[in-house]
């Protein structure tokens, strides 16, 4: 969590990823392990912070392939099982192991190091395999994968726990073709069996393929984006009843303002798109916090004192409210980006279509730029809810 003094923050609801929770296994079916991807300080809304939240609710295993993020799961008295995706070299798997953390392999480099790592602390490593199916990003290649995982299993200090694909997507035309790489990816699973290879836990579907209700071999699922209420899918594949945005704000105090005299130009040729205001109000939040740029032909508003306000301008470490709309506006009101107010909200999907990206990316480029502020700690409400 950043200690930024500056007057901006997010507002993340831990209570919602916990309920999230409850929904992700209605629709995953009893049988099956949820694993929580924390990867990128778990989707920006803080590592430590939605690793407790998770594990409170029986999450399986964390996932991540940051290395420092799971040591700093370590030092915060994580000791639950933490698997990495891939994102390092092979000589860090030594360090992987010190840690209790479960390394990912796909290559010969991988295995040795991984030989090395148990014969040193003479006793066997569990790893997990990952399997490209058609992604194309990372993994051993799916034809190749019984023969490269059938021999590694005669390996010594070498214990499979687990093998995984990744099939993201969001369209139905991108669904179809996840299906067929998913075929690919059981005839790999009922191969591996046949040889005599059952590993504890396999792994094919994530958020996608949850929301879009999949058929599915495999006896875990590893979600990341229905943790914290945001939906991949297009709406022509699916939509995400049942889950609640673990985001609930992004706001900041005004710091200044300004009254300006009627029809003066507020800025060099115009550039705040409005020549007429009378009154403005700055927060301290700026590109260099994440914030980006309106596009041209959009248009983004605030929130403040229950009343919706242009955004009008925003610079390195500033952006520029019109107040117009406000009466005798104060420095240190509240002014809300992604939030209600009163009887109005703004979403966090206008937000982000306002400056040309997805949710996730609008949070992941605030993320540990700004304060993030935990409005419950999630550990007394499980007494007025059930699952």
């Amino acid at each position: 969590m950043s200690t930024n003094r500056r007057p901006v923050w997010l507002e993340i609801e831990l209570e919602a990823v916990e309920r999230n929770i409850v929904e992700i296994k209605r629709r995953a079916g009893p049988d099956r392990h949820l694993i929580a991807s924390v990867k990128g300080n778990a989707y920006g809304f803080g590592v430590v912070e939605i690793s407790r939240a998770v594990l409170r609710r029986g999450a399986y295993a964390l996932w991540t392939g940051n290395i420092d993020e799971a040591l700093r799961l370590r030092s915060a008295g994580i000791d639950e099982k933490i698997i990495m995706f891939g994102g390092y070299l092979p000589e860090h798997i030594a360090e992987l192991v010190v840690h209790d953390l479960i390394p990912t392999v796909y290559d010969e480099r991988g295995l040795d190091a991984v030989s090395g790592a148990g014969a040193a602390r003479g006793r066997p490593v569990g790893v997990f395999f990952k399997v490209d199916a058609g992604l194309g990003r990372l993994g051993v290649p799916v034809a190749d994968a019984l023969e490269f995982i059938a021999a590694a299993s005669h390996r010594p200090h070498l214990v499979i726990e687990g093998v995984y694909t990744h099939l993201p997507f969001s369209s139905t035309a991108e669904r179809d073709w996840a299906l067929a790489r998913y075929a690919d990816f059981e005839r790999l699973i009922t191969g591996l069996r046949q040889v005599g290879i059952t590993p504890p836990i396999t792994q094919a579907w994530g958020s996608s393929g949850v929301l879009a209700g999949l058929p599915d071999c495999c006896n875990a699922v590893c979600v990341g984006h229905l943790l914290y209420g945001l939906n991949p899918l297009k709406p022509e594949v699916a939509g995400s009843d049942g889950l609640q945005p673990a985001l609930k704000g992004l706001k900041a105090s005004l710091i200044h303002v300004g009254q300006h005299v009627g029809g003066s130009d507020l800025a060099i040729s115009g550039a705040y798109k409005i020549r007429n205001a009378r009154s403005t109000g700055v927060i301290a939040f700026g590109i260099g916090d994440g914030m980006r740029r309106v596009l041209p032909g959009r248009e983004m508003e605030a929130l403040v004192r229950g009343k919706r306000v242009p955004v009008i301008g925003t610079s390195l470490e500033h952006t520029v409210l019109g107040l117009d709309a406000v009466d005798l506006p104060q420095v240190g009101e509240e002014a809300v980006l992604v939030g209600s107010q009163g009887n109005e909200e703004i979403c966090l999907d206008d937000f982000a279509e306002a400056i040309g990206c997805s949710p996730l990316e609008a949070i992941m480029s605030i993320s540990g730029r700004v304060e993030a502020r935990y409005v419950n700690s999630a550990d007394s409400i499980w007494g007025s809810f059930r699952s």
